[in-house]
């Protein structure tokens, strides 16, 4: 299946009810969208990530709202587009153990974790959604207390092993895993 079978980058029909607040966005997240992801196949894979590296796409947000599954990449692009709309200042990031470019064990597993924190009332706060064991809105009084925290969670969680973060802007559709990883190694 090539990248154009995984829609085009254009402003969707997005059948999403108004929303107001960062509280409507993750409780529309919450009971619309499961983990998930689509397969180069067309299946779509809720909640297991067996031949992930081989078959995962990263899709657009329209897509992921049709779908109702995302990875934490669609899930977090989906939350930055909704808080866009309600305009609440917010920034993506990704945590991951570095690969290079040329990295292409596609039987390891990913270590990626995408996330998204908003800023409101001089407070910074994590809205979590694709990591079920942790899900809900965390507030912070700095951004750099709230990427510690995190940061720190996936270290502990991947035995203590660095896990570069970098913030990036937006998620190009129909990316495989190590593309995407390529795409994030690039970001400034």
């Amino acid at each position: 299946m090539d990248k154009a079978a995984y829609g085009a980058e254009k402003k969707p029909e997005t059948n999403v009810p108004e929303l107001h607040t960062v509280e409507d966005v993750y409780e529309w997240i919450d009971k619309n969208i499961e983990y998930g992801w689509l397969g180069q196949d067309g299946k779509a894979h809720i909640c297991e990530m067996k031949d992930f590296r081989r078959q995962y796409r990263t899709m657009s947000v329209s897509q992921t709202i049709q779908q109702k599954i995302g990875t934490c990449i669609e899930q977090v692009a989906l939350m930055h587009e909704l808080l866009d709309t309600i305009e609440v200042p917010n920034q993506m990031y990704c945590c991951r153990i570095y690969e290079p470019d040329d990295y292409g064990n596609l039987e390891e597993d990913e270590h990626m974790h995408c996330f998204l924190l908003y800023f409101q009332n001089g407070k910074t706060y994590h809205m979590e959604h694709p990591n079920v064991k942790q899900k809900g809105i965390y507030e912070y009084p700095t951004k750099e207390e709230a990427m510690r925290t995190i940061v720190d969670y996936y270290v502990n969680m991947r035995g203590g092993k660095e896990s570069p973060t970098t913030a990036f802007d937006r998620v190009p559709v129909g990316m495989t895993f190590q593309e995407f990883n390529t795409y994030i190694n690039h970001q400034v």
